[in-house]
């Protein structure tokens, strides 16, 4: 079954209506290597101011009482296509420069995980995404890009090795 088909009838009234009164959210969740720790989380929208300081006001999403910075980003959603393990990109524009310094410190591949809630309702996910690994990081003055792919177990050979008189002699 779609992912997609699993929104809520309020999700698809808000996604197909012209004077909509909420918005889709989408929230990406970067964890280390355990997949345990929050290395970062980010927003594609705001609701709220949620901090501020002489320096800096902090817009954001407060989701399951977790915050999100909002940074503007570009994400392509994986297919859903059987074919292929799924694939996903995403473009941050990071003028905050709050990823160069995690991304500068990564030692091996980051997990992600994708939600997308309503703006009127940021505590209820309408859809997640998880299991995603980034493969890929660029960056440059303007923009930080990565590839998020998913292993594909299925897509690997079993058994390893074929049974042939070089591994297995004694079958022969």
């Amino acid at each position: 079954m779609s992912r997609l088909l699993s929104l809520s009838p309020e999700a698809i009234k808000q996604f197909y209506s012209p004077d909509a009164d909420s918005d889709l959210i989408q929230l990406v969740t970067f964890f280390d290597e355990d997949g345990v720790t929050p290395v970062a989380r980010i927003a594609d929208n705001y609701t709220k101011r949620i901090s501020e300081n002489a320096d800096e006001v902090i817009y954001g999403v407060t989701s399951r009482s977790v915050d999100y910075v909002f940074l503007p980003f570009e994400l392509t959603l994986p297919s859903e296509e059987e074919a292929n393990a799924p694939r996903c990109s995403i473009v941050m524009y990071d003028v905050t420069r709050l990823l160069i310094p995690i991304i500068r410190n990564i030692e091996k591949p980051l997990k992600v995980t994708i939600e997308l809630v309503l703006s009127k309702t940021p505590d209820v996910v309408e859809i997640s995404f998880e299991d995603f690994e980034v493969r890929n990081f660029t960056y440059n003055a303007e923009r930080v890009s990565a590839e998020l792919s998913m292993v594909s177990m299925d897509r690997e050979p079993f058994p390893m090795y074929s049974y042939t008189p070089l591994y297995n002699p004694g079958l022969f």
